[in-house]
């Protein structure tokens, strides 16, 4: 019945800071049935003041993409930034089916981020992701999400989990892709190469049934989304992490750098 009705093309930038200021920006296309909604969102975390967030559906920009750089600017929220990549990109198709696929394509696994907000230029580390979604999502099988990276000077890491009665684990560690691991939200640990990384989770960026949040909006312009769409998918609660992170071998620290990341759990109101 879905099948071609679906579409889904969504933007991942973010940018940390060196004084431990965090943004995180989206920007995506909605197709359903030959209709298009545009969404855009930025979530601010200053240490000082908390975490601010604003979104919309209208006006929204996509980003440009060339060779080795990202550009997104965004007249109404006042935000013009800059992401120059520096690694190679990384892609996977997470999920295949009859009605639709899931390909992730992270094109800057690490980028250095130029900012320009309200007059104010900032400098720093970021990451840039695109997920093109032609299932509805609430046909992907799985019970709880992960996902995250992880920066240092010195290393990078990637992971996503689609956990149900069995997970499907994708990992990264400075472009090598690692088959075997364990994902959890405080630590992600590679037996083969004796390496765990520790997340401290210290700083929630969300905490909410975003899905609900955003689908509550979307409904103005597509009401019988609410007809289509599972109840645990709708109230599948989600937390997002900043952490600092220790990347370590036999107990020994590595490497100390930063990472966002996050769970889902589509279990929400069981």
């Amino acid at each position: 019945m879905l099948k071609g009705n679906f579409k889904l093309n969504k933007w991942f930038l973010d940018f940390v800071g060196s004084n431990g200021q965090a943004m995180i920006f989206y920007a995506a296309k909605l197709t359903w049935k030959g209709l298009v909604i545009p969404y855009s969102s930025w979530l601010n975390y200053d240490p000082s003041d908390g975490v601010s967030h604003k979104a919309r559906f209208r006006n929204i920009q996509m980003p440009e993409k060339t060779e080795n750089l990202i550009k997104w600017n965004d007249s109404k929220f006042k935000v013009e930034g800059t992401w120059k990549a520096q690694s190679k990109p990384l892609q996977a198709r997470l999920f295949d089916s009859d009605e639709g696929y899931l390909d992730w394509q992270c094109f800057q696994p690490a980028s250095q981020v130029q900012l320009h907000i309200n007059n104010r230029t900032l400098q720093g580390k970021g990451y840039v992701e695109q997920l093109i979604l032609t299932a509805p999502p609430w046909k992907i099988p799985m019970d709880e999400l992960r996902w995250g990276h992880y920066g240092s000077n010195e290393y990078q890491m990637f992971w996503i989990e689609l956990r149900e009665e069995e997970k499907r684990q994708w990992l990264w560690l400075n472009e090598e892709k690692i088959e075997t691991c364990i994902i959890e939200d405080d630590h992600i640990s590679i037996p083969e190469k004796d390496i765990t990384l520790k997340l401290d989770r210290d700083v929630v960026l969300e905490s909410e049934k975003k899905i609900f949040t955003v689908i509550e909006k979307l409904i103005h312009f597509i009401p019988e989304f609410k007809k289509v769409i599972p109840l645990n998918f709708l109230m599948a609660d989600e937390i997002k992490w900043l952490s600092k992170g220790e990347l370590q071998t036999r107990g020994k620290t590595i490497s100390a750098g930063v990472a966002i990341h996050e769970l889902v759990k589509f279990k929400g109101h069981h």
